[in-house]
């Protein structure tokens, strides 16, 4: 037995019309069921039942056109007044400003407001090194101990042992 895998591009893409039309006319011809005829197309019997139905239903064994997908209910509205008032503000600040704004069915995760953010076009900037707080010598900096009587910002003495 061999394993198949379901998930690649394929998969997303329609059959042929005339594909279609050849396997359900063999169906409704009575060349086989549709285990027998599924195994001959090389298709799941599943779908040949559903393009079975389909015909018997609109006539047309056609694919349908896209369901379109899930739409992020974010009102588009209140987030662009919520940047414009705080515009620095970091991704969570800005998403909780936003929840206090809508009803409690309309919040957000920060995950799901800096996706919309995305998508309403904003660019997300990063605050600068000087402003980041973390611990030292993470900035940039060179390590070490400056010379005696060195000018401020030059490079550290070296200690040899």
């Amino acid at each position: 037995m061999t394993l198949q895998l379901y998930f690649n591009d394929v998969m997303s893409q329609s059959c042929d019309v005339g594909f279609r039309e050849r396997a359900v006319t063999a169906y409704n011809a009575g060349e086989g069921g549709y285990h027998d005829l599924a195994r001959l197309f090389d298709i799941g019997y599943r779908t040949l039942q559903r393009w079975v139905a389909q015909e018997r239903a609109t006539g047309s064994v056609a694919p349908r056109p896209d369901g379109g997908g899930w739409r992020c209910p974010i009102d588009l509205k209140v987030l662009e007044a919520v940047v414009r008032e705080a515009p620095d503000d970091t991704v969570a600040e800005l998403c909780r400003t936003y929840n206090r704004r809508v009803p409690r069915a309309a919040r957000m995760t920060r995950t799901s407001f800096g996706r919309a953010m995305r998508r309403a076009d904003f660019v997300l900037k990063k605050t600068p090194a000087a402003k980041r707080v973390g611990p030292p010598g993470r900035d940039g900096e060179t390590r070490g101990v400056p010379e005696v009587g060195a000018p401020p910002g030059s490079a550290p003495a070296r200690v040899s042992r």
